[in-house]
């Protein structure tokens, strides 16, 4: 049996996942590699004082193609390191911020039709609010409209292990919502208001504030949260950005379980196994003895990273219905 249990029902959950994972990497190389020159520059300036810039940037970059020139003055000498954090704290922001978008779009492509499927991925970066006569707003309609016509198979099957995973926050979603909204109109800001706290970044920052009372330990992490004036430079502290691009891990897993309960979402699965058998006929026919056929579907599963079912039978019987596979 194999013991690969992928944490995500959607291919697009596992890629962005990873690509977070990579993302962290090369900052984090990134972020010491500078480190590192910001130190030795200053302190081979401070001991020859004397030297030309060109020269201090000939001493560290002779012999290195680079594909554009470095201002070491301004990188190094003028710049104190809070100025590079500041910098560092905005790559994170930004990277997680498009790939939750991203994630969001396509995976709302797979699960609602093209009418709903835009309105649905911004639904899901929203808290749930109500709009003066009681209406509700936010992920709340785009997990409702999930349910309309849901897969009792995918809800049997898949879904309890996807509810129940380490990242799904479902019980704490409204809070991770707005505390996602605080950064996402961080990010909105740094794109539209030259870095200036406008009055949406207040209005966030006072909501995710009101989550953060000691008495509910809603995160695993605590921000500190920089008091932001309206109309000034935002101030992010790099730690908060690093807690919330696992705000953004979470809601992925989270809304990755939510959403998969469509009925949609069988023919996702259907065409991922389909396209594991269509790719080797050794899937075409499976053992007649009971352990070995489980243990075949097993590594079916795992092959198509598809999450651990409950019940493998039920699996076997639902692959034979598609024509996935022949009894």
């Amino acid at each position: 049996m194999s013991t690969h249990k992928p944490a995500f029902f959607f291919a697009a959950s596992q890629s962005v996942d990873d690509s977070l994972g990579k993302t962290f990497n090369f900052i984090w190389a990134s972020y010491a590699g500078l480190r590192e020159l910001w130190w030795q520059v200053r302190g081979f300036n401070t001991n020859f004082p004397g030297l030309h810039i060109s020269q201090i940037e000939k001493k560290f970059f002779s012999g290195l193609p680079l594909p554009g020139g470095v201002d070491l003055k301004q990188i190094c000498i003028n710049n104190n390191w809070d100025v590079h954090e500041d910098e560092f704290s905005k790559w994170l922001l930004f990277d997680a911020c498009t790939l939750y978008e991203g994630w969001a779009e396509k995976v709302c492509s797979q699960v609602f039709n093209s009418t709903h499927a835009e309105k649905c991925s911004k639904q899901i970066q929203f808290p749930s609010d109500l709009l003066g006569i009681g209406n509700p707003s936010g992920y709340i309609l785009a997990v409702q409209r999930a349910n309309q016509n849901i897969s009792n198979f995918i809800k049997a099957e898949f879904f309890p292990s996807l509810s129940q995973g380490k990242y799904n926050k479902w019980i704490h979603i409204q809070e991770y919502l707005i505390a996602y909204r605080y950064f996402k109109e961080c990010r909105n800001a740094f794109i539209h208001s030259d870095g200036k706290v406008t009055q949406e970044v207040m209005s966030a920052q006072g909501h995710f504030l009101n989550i953060l009372t000691p008495t509910q330990i809603i995160f695993k992490h605590s921000f500190s949260t920089p008091t932001n004036v309206l109309g000034s430079k935002i101030k992010l502290n790099i730690n908060d950005v690093i807690f919330f691009t696992r705000v953004v891990k979470s809601l992925i897993a989270t809304f990755d379980a939510a959403l998969s309960v469509s009925l949609k979402c069988e023919l996702v699965l259907e065409n991922r196994m389909k396209s594991l058998t269509s790719e080797n006929n050794k899937w075409d026919s499976l053992p007649a003895n009971k352990i070995r056929r489980e243990q075949r579907i097993h590594r079916m599963l795992s092959a198509s990273k598809i999450p651990e079912p409950v019940s493998i039978s039920s699996v076997d019987a639902w692959m034979i219905s598609k024509g996935i596979i022949k009894f």
